[in-house]
């Protein structure tokens, strides 16, 4: 087949066009620069996880940032939980002695499954700090050292967390499960 060379050019005008005309006025555009609240967000959640309450004295900083991180992540998710328990608490009073599928027994049941996965979340934090715990006693090879301490401190710290709503969701499925 051959091609006509008087159709080429018509074509790759077309083509030049086409290239030219998506081409406009950096001005005409917004910035994609961060903005002063995102400037502003950003710095709030470093100066919160630089304040790191709690973190003893020796510890490399790079550690007291994550733990400080961690211990942010911790409360967040705690406070999520928190926050669904109260309906959560109703919901499972409410079917109370209700039969196994009922629609009260079901919304308790969602209910209580939304606490779950909040604690869920404090668990991944948990798994981190397992993690950073091993990290942190390999680099001790055997001495006592501040940073395994303070990974301690915060695991256990998320420890006692996971098991006070440990203990919310099973007295809450004890009373639906009646």
């Amino acid at each position: 087949m051959k091609r006509s060379p008087h159709l080429f050019a018509p074509v790759a005008l077309a083509g030049l066009a086409a290239l030219v005309g998506g081409c406009a006025p950096r001005s005409d555009f917004p910035s994609l620069a961060p903005r002063p609240a995102e400037q502003a967000y950003a710095t709030a959640r470093a100066d919160q996880a630089a304040a790191q309450p709690g973190i003893p004295a020796g510890v490399s900083e790079a550690l007291a940032s994550r733990l400080g991180a961690m211990r942010i992540a911790a409360r967040d998710a705690y406070d999520v939980f928190d926050a669904r328990k109260p309906a959560a608490i109703r919901a499972a009073s409410s079917a109370s002695g209700a039969a196994r599928g009922s629609d009260a027994w079901s919304a308790a049941s969602v209910a209580i499954a939304g606490l779950e996965s909040a604690r869920s979340t404090l668990g991944m934090t948990l798994a981190d700090l397992d993690r950073l715990e091993v990290e942190a006693s390999n680099r001790a090879a055997g001495s006592t050292d501040a940073d395994v301490k303070a990974v301690r401190e915060i695991k256990n710290q998320v420890e006692a967390l996971i098991e006070s709503q440990t203990d919310v969701i099973d007295s809450l499925l004890g009373k639906i499960s009646r």
